[in-house]
């Protein structure tokens, strides 16, 4: 781990395993294609990890559930986002960065997500809920003054929902970075 925290850059090299071409989609994989705009957007980390269908299928169920989730979506994208950063996530990154956009997240606050937090004028429950993001990343697990702060913020649920969402997306990262997997092309 680099001082800080924050992660080596991934290892350089190809994709360990290249996604699914459509001809061995399973019904999971073409729905996903068809809500992306047809198979030429369908999402690598979908047609990778489609190579194990039933774990997939629990995949994509969990991270739905925290994407359609209590949280402010907001709240939810700026928690994505400091973990992708956190953890190196660059295709994570990208993804959710225009996600993030559409919620109301500034070009500036998309910047100071990869800066400490102190680089920024976060606003209250911004600061509190990126301290928690960071707190986890450092010590996996939130100590009594930070959850205190969190649990005034969102609450049981939100709090509860928080702690799985950057658990999940520390496994996406860990899967983007072990797997190599490519972020598609733009065109």
């Amino acid at each position: 781990m680099s001082p800080g925290g924050w992660p080596p850059p991934a290892e350089p090299g190809p994709p360990r395993l290249e996604p699914l071409p459509p001809e061995e989609w399973d019904d999971l994989l073409v729905l996903l294609a068809d809500v992306a705009g047809g198979p030429e957007h369908a999402l690598n980390i979908f047609t990778t990890l489609g190579r194990h269908p039933a774990l997939f299928r629990s995949f994509v169920g969990f991270g739905g559930s925290l994407l359609d989730g209590r949280l402010a979506p907001r709240t939810r994208e700026l928690s994505i986002l400091r973990t992708a950063a956190r953890c190196g996530a660059d295709y994570e990154w990208r993804h959710h960065a225009a996600a993030a956009a559409q919620v109301g997240v500034t070009g500036d606050e998309l910047a100071a997500l990869r800066r400490p937090l102190d680089d920024h004028p976060w606003a209250q429950e911004d600061r509190v809920v990126l301290g928690a993001v960071d707190e986890m990343h450092e010590r996996w697990a939130l100590g009594d003054d930070a959850w205190a702060q969190v649990h005034g913020a969102l609450g049981d649920a939100g709090s509860i929902e928080l702690v799985m969402l950057v658990g999940q997306y520390h496994l996406v990262a860990l899967a983007l970075r072990t797997l190599r997997i490519a972020v598609e092309d733009a065109g």
